[in-house]
């Protein structure tokens, strides 16, 4: 049987931050039709809602790690980072037609160029903060506790 992880500061700060990020995502549900890009929109709303709910069950986890303090900051910190920047990134897509990165979602749109490096930066390094931040989590999971 699992064991829940206690609440620790460190839990609950990402806890906090994906409901945040869910309940963001499920407003922004609502505004879909609004943006210049519906369908970059949707993009942008499913990513709030998935992502706040994966921060949220790193939260519920994150007791389990075994990981140097200093990781530890890191690992939850470029979590967050990383969901919550490609979610800004999708939103500003779907907000001005920038879609050179995103080219399924942002057919047939397109915004000057730099707003569609701005994009494309914000896509690809909230990517790569996001998979540190993961790997993180998961080396600290498969570590065993250091005595």
């Amino acid at each position: 049987m699992l064991k829940i992880a206690t609440t620790s500061q460190a839990s609950k700060q990402l806890v906090v931050s994906g409901a945040i990020l869910f309940l963001l995502g499920l407003l922004q549900g609502a505004a879909v039709p609004y943006f210049l890009n519906p369908r970059m929109a949707l993009s942008a709303h499913l990513t709030a809602v998935q992502s706040g709910t994966a921060i949220m069950v790193a939260g519920a986890v994150w007791g389990w790690t075994h990981l140097p303090a200093g990781w530890d900051m890191i690992g939850r910190r470029a979590v967050i980072a990383g969901m919550y920047g490609l979610w800004l990134a999708l939103t500003l897509s779907a907000a001005t037609g920038a879609s050179e990165s995103l080219p399924i979602a942002g057919e047939g749109y397109g915004a000057g160029e730099f707003l569609e490096a701005l994009v494309s930066a914000a896509v690809a390094g909230s990517s790569v903060i996001m998979v540190a931040g993961w790997s993180v989590l998961t080396v600290g999971l498969l570590r065993k506790k250091v005595p």
